[in-house]
């Protein structure tokens, strides 16, 4: 732009209002949340509408959305205090609500409500009463309706956790268990030893108890399984994975508590589809017919897999084999599509179940 001499060119600010573009308004919330949070004393309509250079009309909006109450006279969140008498007020966040507060937009609590059932799991214990409370808060997030409705923001009146969710796999009935996955939860988030007996078939005499490191908790394939150690164990081969099944009669200790290892990192134990196991340097070939290729190519079944294609069409997929029983039930739901080629004594091993499978339909 050319400017006349001795004239200085007048710089160019945002204008004040309504913010334009997709999302920005949301980004005005999540700003006016850093806000208040860092300044517990609370500020003036004058002050914010400073600080996000919108008008003092639009804070008073924002404060309403943000709030979540839909109703200014009855505020949940925040809370207006007179200054001086017949003075400005200043808005704060109620500090009881100060840190424990999390700023969602429907979208991001519909994809929240979405994982519900994922969690069914978990149902008999406190744990479960204690997060199903929470996303009861969540959901009148999703559907208090607003004031007003940005262009962004969608719908919380057309019943969206009812037609927006992820299925997941059927899970294993625990809810007469309760206190036991609050015990097993409770030491694996204070790192408090766990003793438990293992469970022992009908009959046999009842095992010793076990005095266990857990270091993580994972609902695999609607099962409850635990990661860590024996007391004592120092190396990280020493870690075993137990079923929650096979733990009976579990106590977390109140006074004896371990360090959980900094190299330890449980992604290195869990493998998808292939199952829960240690590391290991052993590998699975698989061939696929063309059929579904298209299909064993889409996914990232393994971090460490490895893909060849054909000219015809086949596809070969390499894997880390951790878990022989976990790879054998993926491969077999795949029938007559899939070859195991190597390890020879794993291929052999599915040929014999195939054999005995068939001989039922004879």
């Amino acid at each position: 732009m050319r400017t006349l001499p001795g004239r200085i060119p007048k710089p160019r600010t945002p204008k004040v209002g309504r913010p334009e573009g997709r999302f920005t308004q949301h980004r005005r919330l999540d700003k006016l949340r850093e806000i208040l949070e860092r300044e517990p004393r609370g500020l003036t309509l004058e002050e914010l509408a400073r600080m996000l250079h919108v008008t003092q009309r639009s804070v008073r909006r924002y404060l309403l959305e943000m709030d979540g109450s839909g109703d200014p006279g009855k505020f949940e969140l925040l809370e207006s205090i007179e200054t001086t008498p017949g003075g400005a007020h200043v808005w704060r966040i109620k500090p009881g609500e100060r840190g424990r507060t999390v700023s969602l937009r429907r979208a991001q609590a519909y994809a929240i409500l979405a994982t519900r059932r994922a969690l069914d799991i978990l149902k008999g214990s406190a744990l479960f009463d204690e997060v199903d409370l929470a996303l009861g808060h969540i959901e009148k997030v999703a559907q208090t309706p607003f004031r007003t409705q940005g262009r962004a923001q969608i719908s919380g009146e057309q019943g969206l956790e009812g037609r927006f969710f992820w299925l997941p796999p059927a899970s294993r009935t625990y809810g007469a268990r309760g206190e036991d996955m609050d015990e097993l939860f409770r030491a694996v988030a204070d790192l408090r030893e766990l003793r438990f007996r293992p469970r022992t078939p009908a009959g046999a005499p009842r095992a010793e108890r076990i005095v266990f490191h857990p270091y993580a908790m994972v609902v695999h394939k609607g099962s409850i399984v635990c990661l860590g150690v024996r007391s004592g164990a120092r190396t990280p081969s020493d870690i075993e994975v137990i079923p929650f099944e096979a733990m009976t009669e579990l106590r977390s200790s109140e006074t004896e508590h371990f360090e959980l290892p900094t190299t330890f990192d449980v992604t290195h134990y869990v493998h998808g589809e292939f199952g829960l196991g240690k590391p290991t340097k052993a590998r699975a070939l698989v061939e696929f017919d063309a059929r579904v290729a298209d299909e064993i190519r889409s996914k990232k079944l393994h971090r460490d897999q490895r893909v060849a294609m054909s000219p015809d069409g086949r596809l070969r997929l390499s894997v880390p084999l951790v878990n022989v029983d976990a790879f054998i039930g993926w491969v077999l739901s795949f029938g007559d599509t899939a070859t195991v080629v190597e390890p020879p004594e794993l291929a052999r091993q599915v040929a014999s179940i195939l054999e005995r499978a068939a001989q039922r339909y004879q």
